[in-house]
């Protein structure tokens, strides 16, 4: 208790030391001209003694944190202003000049007019010595004209009122200007006051030795204890500074070490006072601190430390900084007037509304400058600083010491973000003040300097009609989004939008970026409002849905340009950082913190990320399931756009302009992506590259192609349903599209989609992931120099073509035969994804097929059915093109014949396999009648050409080669043979010389050629003129006589047209040497089988039941039967059946007479089989016996020979 009466009794004597010098009035603080209370202010000082030398630098260590806060009390004197930089500590004091205006005025001549008060305002004054300033000449007559009578008979009042506007100020004449500097002057060097500082503040100057150690009377030692205000523990001392605070701060002269460590810049930056002013006046003063806030850059270590600390030491109270409190008294007055002053909360205020459009020009500049500065000590934020101290302190944010490390605005969020992001719990107070900065960060670029400098020509240039909230930024963000080859921003600017990205953690919020939230809130409201704020999930959601018919203009705009920078720095995704961070670490070098810098180029980690997600060596980590997923997400946004890829920005940007600046239709959304796929072949080597490898990502993730997303989902849904719910591998999703491109339900656009990535992939053997996988390994071995996908698959199908038709092992394996069933499908199916043939058919399809409609294998059926009147590029392509349908896959049959497979065939056989069984059931009444058409025109196909009868081909070899080896030597490769190889096998057949495999072949030949002349080629092209003379009513009404076009036959008239060719050769109506000939082949292939003969087979089916049923098919022992019961018991059989044997005999025996011979063996064979071969033998033989008889008794007579020469 004794204690603490002296500690009372010591507070009340200074206070009555203080109320005697300041005439006789006890000093009330009485902030009747002002709205605000008290401000309770925390000063952060300490010594670093690393520093050497007396004094030490500034610390918080000393603080104790549970002392009250009141500080600095709500004055309206005061001078300040502010700037920026590093934090210095503070040097020993060095001498003053007296050119500054130190601690001692200039001018000491100067006297007041009073007389007895002159000498003392120069003296120490006297004990006791007082004076009103009402009563002074030099102010008496401002004190009455400005202040209030009730005020003028204490000076702190009066003060309170000569200063307390700015106008007022400067009506003020240099005179009282001077007295009133002199007066406060004294205040702080009267040994009275340092007395009273001695007594109540004893503990405090024991403990800090600065300020003990200082000589009295010079001024320094009160400032010296206001400066380790955060040091003082004692609450009389506490009140006895915060008294004298506002005439310390009111000029920084009086500030302890302003001037001393300011000297030499004051002088260099030229911001000492101007010609014609005095040192003492007031206003010149603060034009200097303002000047040196300006020229903060230029400035050294310690002056810049000064100038920070001074506006740090206001930032309790906007008061303190005049310059500021002058320029926003009436923005306070309507923005924050219902803001209790203290703690820094006015200056808050302002802060949040410096992007409101009713703050004054003049307030903002202010608000703008001081925000300056504390973008380099973020301790000038008393709100941030408060809430966040301890969090600063616990996370070692001040690198070194809170007074010499790194206090920078930027370095503190960044290093409380990363606390955050690696699970730390930062208090709610802090995390809300650093969302309140960020936010004002991004509302206004000029409070971050860095930027200003760097980007001040860009701005000026391009973005100087944009207003404040937040527009200038995002118009810098656009002018970095932007592709062009000569880039309207500088990297340097650029660099700085990524700090300022990563300082403002712009990805985590929404509302961290006004300008993007004003322009997004109502997609928000519909797109995403179940989505919970922060963590990057709204714009996650924004960025899923930016197809969406509910995204407006403005939103995409902003939030692609927000997102040019999220998918530079993958750390700035909080959801993919947070679950990738440690891969990226241990796979792509990374730096595992937040805030560290990185030596990787844009993108360069997350790309890394990806590789190792696609292609993960077996050694090394892999890649968890939470981060494959925002992996796959974020690449999504990498295949949206150009701009959003800085691999693709950077290698492509002058093939962008080439191929892709001219047209406005390839610089939208993902257009310019497309543009460059387009233009594949003619892009420069680091553009295809990386073109190359997104087109393969493409076709691996469905998903990451954009164009085809945006028109396929729906789709997707409809048609691969099933897919989905069993999460199947996207690539089974594409062929699903593929397989429905060409349904009626299937969407215009999303069907055009397709096949733009079809046609994509058709650039490079490798863009069809799955095809490359399952066929590296045999187009390295056997198509090694093959590089489309084209090529590759012409070759590898030449190999399983040909592996299938010699019997051999297949050297290709099965999944890449299945990769390459599915390649020729789809080559198939558009003539736009075979560019080789639809390069040397151009003019046949303008010629042909010019209304029909492309897709669903429409122009390739349309060029078959005109093979024989295309250009010979053409028809020779397209025959290359058959074998391979024939022989692997036939996308027009499969496609028409999908259900007629479904039921009566297996879908999994093989090409030819599927053919012979649709062949075999075509016939069925319930066939698909489209269908039957289409294997009924493969039917024809097969019967001009062997090749394209793999299984005929096989079969035959070596009969063909045996037989017609002559035909096929005289035809080039790719020219089809016209059914000359057939003819020949059937003539063979004929003559029953062909091998068993053959003889079935040729068998199941002639039955489909019995049913359809246009199976049996060359008989068709012989007798087309008779057809059309004699059998006319079997064709089809529509089928003009003398065209040139194919024969279309009656669907009810099968087998007719041979039947009347028959008849009217039996009738010997016939007149074409060709014709006769090849109908008489006819009905020698039929004698052999009355199973190739359908007429006569249906005719005496009854007769064949009841007469022959014990009889094997084969070997014509049917035919055999049918005639010797027509000899034997003709009357068994009925009156059809026995006309139409009649008929046959008479035409065999005609055709017999008619047919030509063709060379030795069939002369042997005739011979051979005839009743008569004996006696034709025995005549033969007779003949050649008199040739030689002949040859021998007239030989001499030929040719004499003399004698001399037999006897030589």
């Amino acid at each position: 208790m004794a204690a603490c009466g002296r500690r009372v009794a010591k507070l009340w004597l200074a206070i009555l030391l203080l109320c005697t010098f300041v005439c006789s009035h006890g000093q009330k603080l009485d902030d009747s001209q002002s709205n605000d209370g008290n401000i309770h202010r925390e000063k952060r000082a300490a010594i670093d003694n690393s520093l050497g030398g007396n004094r030490k630098p500034f610390s918080n260590n000393n603080f104790d944190g549970k002392l009250g806060n009141s500080k600095f009390p709500q004055r309206n004197n005061g001078v300040g202003n502010n700037l920026q930089n590093n934090d210095v500590p503070f040097m020993n004091k060095q001498p003053m000049n007296q050119k500054l205006g130190g601690s001692f005025p200039r001018n000491t001549n100067f006297q007041p007019k009073r007389a007895g008060n002159v000498d003392q305002m120069h003296k120490a004054p006297r004990k006791g010595f007082q004076i009103k300033i009402v009563d002074s000449e030099e102010c008496g007559a401002e004190v009455r004209k400005y202040c209030g009578q009730n005020l003028w008979d204490k000076n702190f009042m009066v003060l309170d009122c000569l200063q307390n506007d700015l106008k007022m100020d400067t009506e003020l004449s240099k005179s009282c200007q001077h007295f009133l500097w002199m007066y406060k002057r004294n205040l702080t060097k009267d040994e009275r006051f340092e007395h009273a500082s001695q007594d109540v503040c004893k503990g405090e100057l024991q403990s800090i030795k600065d300020c003990s150690d200082l000589q009295r009377g010079k001024g320094t030692i009160i400032s010296c204890l206001i400066e380790n205000f955060d040091n003082v523990t004692s609450a009389s001392c506490r009140q006895f500074l915060n008294k004298m605070a506002t005439i310390v701060f009111s000029d920084y002269r009086l500030i302890y070490h302003f001037a001393e460590d300011c000297f030499d810049d004051i002088s260099k930056t030229r911001c000492g006072r101007s010609e014609g002013d005095d040192d003492e006046a007031l206003h010149t003063q603060g034009r200097t601190l303002s000047c040196l806030a300006e020229k903060m850059t230029n400035l050294s270590g310690k002056c810049k430390v000064q100038v920070l600390r001074t506006y740090e030491l206001q930032s309790d109270d906007y008061h303190l900084d005049r310059p500021l409190y002058y320029a926003c008294r009436e923005d306070r007055e309507h923005l924050c007037a219902t803001v209790t002053a203290g703690g820094g909360k006015v200056f808050n205020c302002l802060y949040s509304h410096v992007a409101d459009k009713a703050m004054s020009h003049e307030c903002r500049e202010k608000i703008e400058l001081r925000q300056k500065l504390i973008s380099q000590d973020v301790k000038m934020d008393k709100s941030f600083y408060r809430a966040c101290k301890h969090d600063i302190e616990k996370n070692d944010c001040f690198v070194g010491s809170s007074t010499n490390g790194d206090t920078k605005r930027a370095s503190v969020l960044l290093c409380l973000e990363n606390a955050a992001k690696s699970g730390k719990k930062l208090k709610g107070k802090c995390v809300a003040q650093m969302e309140d900065v960020r936010k004002m960060l991004m509302e206004d670029y000029r409070l971050s300097p860095n930027l200003v400098a760097r980007c001040g020509e860009e701005i000026k240039n391009h973005c100087s009609d944009k207003d404040i909230g937040g527009e200038t930024l995002h118009c810098l963000m656009g002018l970095a989004k932007e592709v062009t080859d000569k880039p309207k921003i500088s990297p340097a600017c650029t660099r700085e939008l990524e700090a300022l990205m990563m300082e403002t953690d712009v990805g985590s919020d929404i509302k961290i970026d006004p300008a993007l939230q004003r322009a997004c809130q109502s997609v928000v409201d519909k797109l995403c409002d179940d989505v919970q704020p922060g963590d990057g999930g709204v714009i996650n959601c924004l960025m899923e849905n930016i197809d969406s018919d509910d995204m407006t203009d403005s939103c995409e705009e902003k939030l692609l340009e927000i997102q040019f920078f999220i998918m530079r720095d993958f750390r700035l995704d909080n959801q993919m950082f947070r679950r990738c961070r440690q891969f990226a670490k241990d796979l792509c070098e990374a730096p595992v913190n937040w805030h560290e810098k990185s030596s990787k180029k844009a993108g360069e980690v997350l790309a890394c990320l990806y590789r190792h997600l696609r292609k993960p060596r077996q050694e090394e980590k892999k890649v968890s399931r939470a981060c494959k997923q925002e992996i796959k997400r974020v690449m999504k946004s990498y295949a949206l756009s150009v701009e959003l890829n800085p691999e693709v920005q950077a290698k492509c940007l002058s093939d962008l302009g080439n191929f892709c600046s001219s047209n406005k239709g390839d610089t939208a959304v993902g257009a310019e992506m497309e543009c460059l796929q387009n233009n594949y072949d003619d892009l420069s080597e680091g553009c295809q590259k990386v073109i190359g490898e997104l087109v393969e990502d493409e076709d691996e993730d469905i998903e990451l192609d954009h164009i085809l997303m945006k028109s396929c989902t729906p789709m997707i849904k409809r048609f691969c349903n099933e897919l989905l719910d069993s999460d199947a591998d996207p690539g089974d999703v594409l062929e699903c599209l593929i397989e429905h491109k060409n349904n009626h339900d299937m969407d215009s656009k999303c069907a055009a989609g397709v096949e733009h990535h079809q046609l994509i992939t058709q650039k490079e053997f490798k863009f069809n992931h799955k095809f490359k996988e399952a066929c590296q390994k045999a187009v390295t071995k056997f198509c090694p120099y093959k590089k489309t996908k084209l090529e590759v698959v012409t070759c590898l199908s030449e190999h399983v073509r040909n592996d299938t038709l010699l019997d051999k092992d297949q050297r290709i394996e099965k999944p890449c035969r299945h990769q390459l069933r599915l390649q020729i499908l789809q080559r198939g199916e558009s003539i736009a994804l075979d560019p080789e043939l639809q390069g040397k058919c151009k003019d046949d399809i303008r010629d042909h097929c010019a209304n029909v409609a492309p897709g669903n294998s429409a122009v390739m059926e349309c060029l078959k059915k005109r093979q024989a009147h295309l250009s010979q590029p053409c028809h020779r392509l397209l025959f290359k093109r058959e074998k391979d349908e024939f022989a692997i896959a036939d996308y027009g049959l499969l496609s028409a014949c999908k259900k007629m497979i479904k039921d009566y065939c297996d879908p999994d056989d093989d090409q030819p396999q599927i053919l012979r069984c649709l062949k075999k059931e075509k016939n069925n009444p319930d066939f698909d009648a489209k269908c039957r058409s289409v294997v009924i025109r493969r039917e024809i196909m097969q019967s001009k050409d062997y090749r394209l009868n793999p299984s005929l081909r096989k079969s035959c070899h070596l009969d063909i080669g045996k037989f017609c080896a002559a035909l096929v030597d005289q035809h080039k490769q790719d020219v089809e043979l016209e059914g000359l190889v057939i003819s020949c096998l059937k003539k063979q057949y004929a003559a029953k010389r062909l091998s068993r495999e053959c003889d079935m072949e040729i068998t199941e030949i002639i039955q489909q050629a019995a049913g359809d002349i246009r199976e049996a080629p060359v008989l068709e092209k012989a007798c087309m003129g008779e057809i059309q003379l004699h059998c006319q009513d079997k064709l089809m009404e529509d089928m003009e006589k003398g065209s040139d076009e194919e024969l279309q036959i009656k669907e009810a008239g099968k087998g007719q047209v041979e039947e009347c060719l028959k008849e009217k050769f039996r009738q010997r109506k016939l007149t074409d040497k060709n014709c006769i000939k090849e109908v008489s082949y006819l009905i020698q292939e039929e004698e052999i089988d009355v199973n190739v003969d359908p007429i006569l087979k249906i005719g005496c089916q009854k007769e064949l039941n009841r007469l022959c049923r014990g009889v094997r098919a084969g070997e014509g022992r049917m035919m055999s039967c049918l005639l010797s019961v027509l000899e034997e018991d003709p009357k068994s059989m009925s009156d059809k059946c026995r006309t139409m044997l009649h008929n046959r005999k008479e035409m065999w025996e005609y055709a017999a007479q008619v047919a030509p011979i063709e060379g030795f063996q069939e002369i042997y064979s005739q011979i051979s089989e005839s009743p008569a071969k004996f006696y034709i033998l025995g005549v033969l033989t007779a003949v050649v016996c008199m040739i030689f008889v002949f040859g021998i008794g007239c030989g001499r007579v030929t040719k004499r020979v003399r004698a001399e020469m037999k006897n030589k």
